[in-house]
């Protein structure tokens, strides 16, 4: 579990002395957003659930999953559920599935597909190619162009940084595509190192380390230099006086089912070096003849946004830790793009490689990546977590839209969470009060309907009003995330407390 330290204090998405609109939009919990007020209550990251699959052995570490839309077809790998995939031939599959797994062929390398939402039928997927600095289009896959060469400054190209596996993506909240692709940190190293990094032919003999640059454009002609927007710092790890940790194979996804919300699962890199390691290290490769070392374990980490600008990483912990010494997914882990959203479950797959560390051999191979996966919660990047046993918050003034007040939430056996539906003042709305609240008990689901005097639901009345939520969690329960849904069609709303159902 990962606990965010040091929550805002200003509660981003809100305009001064103006309600936060949230409409019938999903709200999860990656920073202080709804922590207007609180007492003992945490985000708390959720580690996911390992499969322990070897669902496929694959060639490259730069793999994205796409929901096939009935065009784009040009896959390695396919399924029909998400879990048992098969091998295709010429990258033209035939008969029916759901998923594909792409990756860059050569002459596009380190570049993830995208479908465009201002493009021509013609040019409907892109690929922003770091490593090439191009950008190329394609219909369906079969035949590509360049779009543009050189889009990005040449003081950020290639071999400076934009190698690794580099996203792009319309971005709906700016207006404006976004690339957020590797850059190296050059670092001066102290004095009882700089011979050793001499070697270092392209970084002016410094030490680097590798980050996350966001880039932005308005046409795809040209992307701007952007800015670094993660990277690692002083509590990272650094050994003699070298940074020896980065960060970079930045997977940024937008979180399509929750307001303002971006999530980034990037690489965390250990450089082995001989001055703080034991082990005798001169039989692991380096890239070309003296240069220096580039070897070291790789695990996944988490960070999240509201913006895609400014990221939180929490206390640092790794989402997804390596294996046991041994097993398949032991030496080095590398996220695949792309997130599957299925029921009440997000699938994040992500290639096993003993390519970095010590080489682990798999079924008779000495160094094999394997397609697996991790099944979070959905919405479960995060949780609000109380400490026992008890805990509240009470959420800035909002307006919401809707019918009822639904939270995805988790008790086990002794938790028990409540709602007060408060007005602008932080009075308690009569009918409404936390002791009218029935407790929402002995349940772990992602859909739960708040009632208020036993079973009744609708809050219609309170519809875009400025309003506050005030949650209670006791004994251990965990809230993911909370939202207003409208009625449904087929069934009558409950009447608010006091009021009766007209006909």
């Amino acid at each position: 579990m990962i606990v965010l330290c040091g929550l805002l204090s200003a509660i981003p998405g809100a305009l001064p002395g103006k309600p936060l609109e949230i409409g019938t939009q999903n709200q999860i919990f990656i920073d202080g957003r709804f922590l207007a007020e609180q007492s003992n209550v945490r985000i708390v990251v959720q580690q996911p659930r390992k499969t322990g699959e070897m669902m496929a052995f694959v060639s490259a570490e730069y793999l994205q999953v796409m929901e096939y839309d009935g065009v784009f077809k040009y896959f390695t790998l396919v399924s029909q559920d998400g879990s048992k995939w098969e091998k295709t031939t010429n990258n033209n599959p035939k008969g029916d599935f759901k998923y594909g797994i792409y990756w860059s062929v050569p002459e596009r390398p380190n570049g993830v597909v995208f479908k465009d939402p201002k493009a021509p039928p013609e040019e409907r997927y892109k690929v922003v190619s770091g490593m090439q600095n191009r950008i190329y289009a394609t219909a369906d896959g079969s035949k590509w162009k360049t779009l543009k060469p050189h889009p990005f400054p040449q003081h950020i190209s290639f071999p400076r940084g934009m190698d690794s596996q580099n996203v792009c993506f319309f971005d709906e909240k700016h207006g404006c595509y976004v690339a957020y692709v590797r850059a190296n940190m050059e670092h001066e190293p102290p004095p009882q190192h700089k011979e050793y990094f001499k070697n270092s032919r392209f970084h002016h003999q410094n030490n680097h380390l590798r980050c996350v640059r966001r880039c932005t454009s308005r046409d795809l002609k040209s992307f701007t230099a952007g800015e670094i927007v993660l990277a690692p710092d002083g509590n990272d790890p650094i050994m003699d006086g070298v940074g020896v940790g980065d960060f970079y194979m930045p997977q940024v996804i937008k979180y399509p089912h929750a307001q303002d919300a971006y999530v980034m699962f990037p690489n965390r890199y250990l450089h082995y070096q001989q001055w703080f390691m034991a082990e005798d290290l001169s039989h692991l490769p380096t890239n070309k003849p003296n240069e220096v070392l580039n070897d070291g374990p790789i695990d996944i980490g988490f960070a999240a946004s509201r913006d895609g600008i400014k990221w939180e990483r929490y206390d640092r912990k790794p989402l997804v830790p390596l294996g046991r010494k041994g097993q398949f997914d032991w030496g080095g882990l590398y996220p695949v793009r792309g997130l599957i959203v299925k029921g009440e479950e997000m699938w994040l797959y992500y290639v096993a490689s003993a390519d970095h560390g010590l080489p682990l051999p798999i079924k008779g191979r000495e160094k094999g990546k394997v397609l697996s996966r991790v099944i979070f919660r959905k919405d479960g990047f995060t949780a609000l977590e109380a400490n026992y046993p008890r805990g509240e918050f009470t959420t800035p003034v909002l307006r919401f839209s809707g019918n009822s007040l639904h939270l995805n939430v988790e008790t086990s056996s002794l938790g028990l969470v409540r709602v007060e539906i408060q007005d602008a003042d932080g009075k308690p709305l009569p009918g409404f009060a936390l002791s009218d609240c029935d407790r929402i008990h002995t349940t772990n689901t992602t859909d739960a309907i708040v009632n208020w005097r036993r079973g009744q639901s609708c809050i219609r009345s309170l519809a875009g009003k400025s309003v506050r939520f005030r949650f209670e969690l006791m004994y251990g329960a965990k809230l993911y995330a909370f939202g207003t849904q409208a009625a449904s069609p087929d069934l009558p709303s409950k009447s608010p407390p006091g009021k009766e159902q007209s006909n």
